[in-house]
This record gives C-alpha cells, structure tokens and sequence, in this order.
C-alpha cells in the first residue's frame, strides 16, 4: 500500500511538474523574430488570429501577466482592461483590488492599474468601449488618445491620473470630461466632490464631481430607480440605466505621435 501511494505521490508531483513548465512555456512566448509581445497587437501581428488568453511583456515588465486579446473587433489587437457581463463579479471593492486587478480574464474582470500604467505608460495607445444594453442594442464608443498614469514617477501615489482624448463613435461621449482625474474608490477619495463619489455610487473611477460615465457601478440588470449607480454610460441610456455589457481595451495607435 505504501509502494502505491509514494507511485502515486510521485504521479501527482510529475504532473505538477508538466503543469509548471507548460504554463512556463507559455509565458515565455516569443513571436517569429524571438521578441516577447509587450501587448495584443504584437500577438497579432506575430500571426496571433484567436480570441483568448495570452501572456504579454510590457516595456519595464519582466515577469509578464496574462491578458484577454480580442482578435476580431476593428482589427483586432486589443488588450482587454475591463469586461462587465453578467454580474458574478463585485466591482465595488477598495484601493489594492483595483490597483491590482481582479475577476477572471475570460469572465468579468478588471486588469489592474497597475498593469494599465505598464501598458500605457509612455502614451500612444487608443481606447474602445463596447456597450450593449438589455435589448440587444450596441454602440461603442473611441478614443484615440488613453493612458493611465502617463509619465509618472509613483503613479500609485499620484493616483493613477487618466489621460483620454478625440471621442469617436456611436454611444456618445461620456469619459471626456474624466480627462486628468485620479482613480477613486471606496477607501481612496481623490475626486473633487464633498463626498467620496466611489462610496456614493457604488463603483470605482476616474471620478471629478461625480460623473458621466460609472462603467464600474452596481450590475442593476437594465431600468433602475436609484440614480447614476448602475453601470452607467450616460450619454447613450442616461443616469438610470445599467447596462448588460461593457468592454475596455486599449491598443497601440497605428501612427503614435513622435
């Protein structure tokens, strides 16, 4: 009996072991020319065609994290940063969960702005949102200019500060008036607001007195009669509307400014 469960000790280590260096395996990716991707559009570019999970390497990033590459949308390309479907997932948490990140990548989740600073540090990426509401309508909205934290030296100490710019679409612009906001959540308040905007709204955001948009609001599945808390975009279904689907994703710009 005990010759059968040191085989099968050492079973379950070998397999343990395979896991490691086929999960190691993957995060090593390298594209043709030997060069790790710093983000989706490098997967792509590398012949990457597949909606999914990979491992990129920001600028500045050894250790890499996992991300979701939507493949297919205007091109494809995009890191996915944010993703609310379905509501299993609580986006109203404090401080170290948003700069972190939380969810499941192929689920409802938030990459962390931590990892967006990585991403978008030196600047030169756009951003999309997808919105789709109860009905089944869509709209998106686009901005050719995003980053999080751009230049900074402790963007945790500075906030995680947004930069977004040149709205295109169809959802209307709701995140403009966001630009050169601090992240705020529940736990840190860095809005321009008497009260904590995070608190009062039940989300977390780039919020300055209070806001336009709430992509991380409360999940309130369509019409709501509380005001301005779902997950808002208030341009295309007003204060009072939380919406089924969002997605954030960013990608380099084709032409980036010098």
């Amino acid at each position: 009996m005990k010759l059968a469960a040191d085989f099968s000790d050492s079973l379950i280590h070998l397999q343990t072991e395979t896991d490691s260096l086929r999960r190691l395996k993957s995060d090593l990716q390298r594209d043709n020319r030997g060069v790790r991707p710093t983000n989706c559009r490098d997967i792509i570019a590398a012949g990457g065609t597949k909606n999914g999970v990979y491992s990129i390497f920001p600028p500045h990033d050894e250790e890499g994290f996992r991300v979701y590459c939507d493949m297919k949308t205007d091109g494809g390309g995009w890191t996915v940063i944010q993703r609310r479907e379905d509501g299993s997932v609580n986006f109203f948490r404090g401080w170290e969960a948003y700069r972190d990140g939380f969810g499941k990548t192929t689920g409802e989740h938030w990459l962390g702005l931590q990892r967006i600073y990585s991403l978008t540090r030196s600047g030169g990426f756009e951003l999309r949102i997808d919105l789709a509401d109860f009905d089944n309508a869509t709209a998106f909205a686009h901005y050719a200019d995003f980053s999080v934290g751009q230049d900074s030296v402790n963007p945790e100490e500075d906030g995680y500060p947004l930069i977004v710019d040149q709205y295109s679409g169809t959802a209307g612009d709701s995140l403009l008036k966001h630009s050169g906001m601090r992240f705020t959540t529940k736990d840190r308040d860095h809005d321009q607001s008497e009260n904590n905007c995070a608190s009062y709204y039940q989300g977390a955001w780039w919020y300055r007195n209070c806001h336009t948009s709430n992509l991380n609001g409360q999940y309130l599945a369509g019409g709501h009669a509380s005001y301005a808390d779902g997950v808002e975009w208030s341009s295309w279904t007003g204060w009072q509307y939380s919406l089924k689907f969002t997605e954030m994703k960013i990608r380099p710009r084709r032409n980036p400014d010098p």
